[in-house]
């Protein structure tokens, strides 16, 4: 939540703003601060999805318009029923993310959707950050490995998805000795990494037999607590996250009601058929989460910049076509700004 404090107070100095911390993620200093110039709201997760939603919004926004900035898709559940009653009153969404960026594209391809979904989540001033998300997850993942006593240099890893965190992960952890395969439901991707160098994979079951360390990189449910329990292990797994449990795992409520063990973060420990451990750091959720603050601040600040001329812009009923982007030439002007203010270049 550091990362977005200056964002916020922004945001507090032009808008009326309600904010909903991500549980995992709040820094309590940060909260402090914020209760002094914005509305905190204590709304889960599952409370977001569930039919309540609109009227919760309806106590705050009254009969005003408002915008939502969703960093993860937490009102897609809703979405449908969220348009319906702000119809001419809600004039935007902007999601952040890659896995909210998922599930609003998916909710587009089933429905109609007449409010602006509009994203930074594929921006080019996003790459820059989410490759020191895939270095910073290497980091905390190699920290935790020593605390329990073992290091990354020669373990055989599986990265599950090869987009921008994905690969950045492997490369980093390719410098650090690891034998890395690598796996992706877009066949694009696999090419890809296979051009780079890394071994490839469809079959992730029968993959994490035999590796040391599996890295989820994509969200999306896209690996079943079921299946893992039903792996006949050769050794201890361990597993590292880049989003919560809930995005990460199909069945994630096995994980929700394990034992919590540990420090900074903690880890639980789901057992297979084989009676091998798979170690779920940070308790299946984001590895990055743990043991210090982020050192992302300056590159994040290049998205939230993008976000913040997004939210000013008009953007008409005519220009929602799937989920809008800022043009290249308004982000070229941002990525300008933002090295005359963090790195003192002289403007051109």
């Amino acid at each position: 939540m550091i990362n977005s404090l200056d964002f916020i107070d922004y945001l507090c100095e032009h808008y009326e703003v309600y904010f909903i911390p991500k549980p995992k993620s709040i820094d309590r200093k940060v909260l402090k601060h914020l209760s002094k110039t914005c509305t905190i709201l204590d709304v889960s997760r599952k409370e977001l999805a569930g039919v309540d939603t609109p009227n919760l919004i309806k106590k705050i926004v009254g009969q005003d318009t408002f915008a939502i900035i969703d960093i993860g898709g937490y009102f897609v559940p809703r979405l449908s029923d969220i348009q319906k009653q702000f119809k001419g009153q809600l004039v935007k969404i902007i999601e952040d993310t890659g896995n909210g960026y998922q599930k609003y594209e998916d909710k587009l391809s089933n429905n109609s959707i007449s409010v602006p979904i509009l994203s930074v989540a594929r921006s080019s001033l996003k790459i820059e950050e989410d490759f020191l998300v895939g270095h910073e997850i290497v980091v905390k993942s190699e920290i935790f490995l020593a605390d329990y006593g073992t290091t990354l240099l020669g373990k055989k890893v599986l990265v599950i998805g090869y987009g921008k965190v994905g690969s950045s992960i492997a490369g980093n952890l390719r410098k650090r000795g690891a034998i890395v395969t690598v796996s992706d439901k877009r066949a694009i991707r696999l090419a890809n990494a296979l051009a780079h160098g890394y071994q490839i994979t469809n079959d992730i079951y029968t993959e994490l037999i035999d590796v040391d360390i599996v890295y989820i990189a994509n969200g999306e449910k896209s690996i079943d607590t079921l299946q893992l329990k039903k792996l006949d292990l050769k050794h201890t797994l361990y597993s590292f996250s880049v989003t919560s449990a809930d995005d990460t795992f199909k069945n994630s409520q096995m994980i929700n009601k394990l034992p919590r063990y540990g420090h900074n973060g903690g880890y639980k420990i789901l057992k297979t058929k084989s009676n091998r451990t798979i170690i779920l750091a940070n308790s299946g959720d984001a590895i990055n989460f743990t043991y210090s603050i982020s050192t992302l601040a300056s590159y994040v600040q290049l998205t939230q910049a993008e976000m913040a001329v997004i939210l000013q812009k008009d953007i008409s009923g005519e220009e929602n076509q799937g989920i809008v982007e800022l043009n290249e030439n308004d982000r070229e002007k941002i990525a300008k700004e933002w090295l005359v203010e963090i790195f003192k270049f002289v403007k051109s």
